[in-house]
C-alpha cells in the first residue's frame, strides 16, 4: 500500500471516530436533559462501569475536538490540489462549523436552563420561607390570646373563690344570727297571766295563802291589784309586794329567771315597759355592778352574771 493510501485510511478512520464523538456528544445532551445523573457502559451485555453524565458531554466533546484536529491534521498534510477537493473540505469544514455552533448553542441553553432551574428554586424557597413564617406569627399570636384568655379566666375564677368564700362567711354569720334570733324567740317566759302563785317560788307559801284568802291566786290577778291593799290585808309591807309584782312582770319577759329578775328589781327596773326603753350597754353595766355584789356575797355563782348579748335579748323580748 502507498504512503497515499495508508493516509487516506487513517484520514477514513479519524473521520469515523469523529462521527462517533459527536453521536456521544449528542448522547450526553441528551442525558443531560433528562432524570439521570450517571449513565452506564455496557457491551455484550457486560456491564463497563458509569460515568457521571456532565463529566461524559465534556470528555465526548473534548475528544471531538482532539478527533476533528487530528483528522484535519491528516487531510491538510496531504492534501490534494484537486479544487475539487478543496470544495469538499470546504463544505466538511462549514458543516463542523455548524455543529459546532449547534454545539455551544446546546451549551448556553442548558445552562441558561440551569440558570432558570436555580432561579425558581430560589423563588419557591423564598416564598416559602415566607409563607413557615406568617405561619409561624399566626401560631405564636394565637397561643398569646389563649394564654391571655386562660390567665383571664384564672383570675376571674380566683375572684369567684374569694367571693364564695366571702359569701360562705356572711351565710355562716347569717345562719347563727339566725339560730340566736329563733333560739330568743323561741325562749318562753317563766310566768304567764294564767301561773298559780302557789307554783312561784318568789312568793312564800304563808304570802301565797294570804293572797288567796283576798281571792288572788294568779299572776294576773297579783298585777292587777293595788299594792296598798294587799299589802294591808296580808300584813306586809308595800314596798314587798311592788317588789314581787315587778319580779311577776319581769319574769313574764322569755329569758329572764329569777335570779335576772331580782338583779334588774335591784338596779330599779319594776315593769317590763322599763326594761324595753333600756339602753343595753348602760343597763348592762348597773345589772353586772350588782350581780358582782351578789357574788361577792355568795347570793349568786360567777357563771350565773348576764352577759351583754343577754341584757340585750332581754329588752328585745320587752319590746315585743
Amino acid at each position: 500500500m502507498t504512503t497515499n493510501g495508508r493516509r487516506g485510511t487513517v484520514t477514513w478512520l479519524l473521520g469515523f471516530l469523529t462521527l462517533l464523538a459527536i453521536l456521544n456528544v449528542l448522547n450526553a445532551i441528551i442525558q443531560l436533559n433528562g432524570s439521570g445523573s450517571t449513565v452506564s457502559f455496557k457491551t455484550f451485555g457486560a456491564s463497563l462501569g458509569s460515568l457521571n453524565v456532565e463529566a461524559y458531554f465534556w470528555i465526548s466533546v473534548i475528544t471531538t475536538f482532539v478527533l476533528f484536529g487530528a483528522m484535519s491534521f491528516s487531510i491538510y498534510r496531504g492534501l490534494p490540489t484537486d479544487p475539487q477537493v478543496l470544495q469538499r473540505l470546504a463544505k466538511v469544514e462549514q458543516s463542523l462549523a455548524v455543529n459546532s455552533n449547534m454545539l455551544e448553542n446546546t451549551q448556553i441553553g442548558f445552562f441558561r436552563r440551569l440558570e432558570e432551574n436555580e432561579k425558581a428554586n430560589d423563588e419557591i424557597f423564598r416564598k416559602t420561607n415566607i409563607s413557615l413564617e406568617n405561619i409561624r406569627k399566626e401560631a405564636l399570636d394565637s397561643l398569646t390570646k389563649q394564654n391571655t384568655a386562660l390567665q383571664s379566666m384564672e383570675e376571674e375564677s380566683r375572684k369567684n373563690a374569694e367571693i364564695l368564700k366571702k359569701q360562705a362567711t356572711e351565710l355562716a354569720s347569717l345562719k347563727k344570727k339566725i339560730e340566736k334570733i329563733g333560739k330568743e324567740t323561741t325562749q318562753r317566759a317563766k310566768l304567764t297571766g294564767q301561773t298559780k302563785l302557789k307554783q312561784f317560788k318568789g312568793i312564800s307559801p304563808r304570802l301565797a295563802a294570804k293572797l288567796s284568802q283576798i281571792k288572788t291566786t294568779n299572776v294576773s290577778e297579783l298585777l292587777a291589784a293595788d299594792p296598798a291593799y294587799i299589802a294591808e290585808k296580808a300584813s306586809e309591807l308595800v314596798e314587798t309586794i311592788a317588789d314581787v309584782q315587778a319580779m311577776v312582770q319581769l319574769l313574764m319577759v322569755p329569758g329572764v329567771d329569777e335570779k335576772h329578775a331580782k338583779l334588774l328589781v335591784e338596779y330599779g327596773i319594776t315593769s317590763r315597759r322599763e326594761l324595753a326603753i333600756q339602753d343595753p350597754v348602760h343597763l348592762y353595766r348597773g345589772v353586772v355592778g350588782v350581780a358582782k355584789t351578789y357574788v361577792t356575797q355568795g347570793k349568786m355563782s360567777a357563771s350565773r352574771v348576764p352577759t351583754i348579748d343577754d341584757v340585750s335579748s332581754w329588752i328585745k323580748q320587752a319590746q315585743l
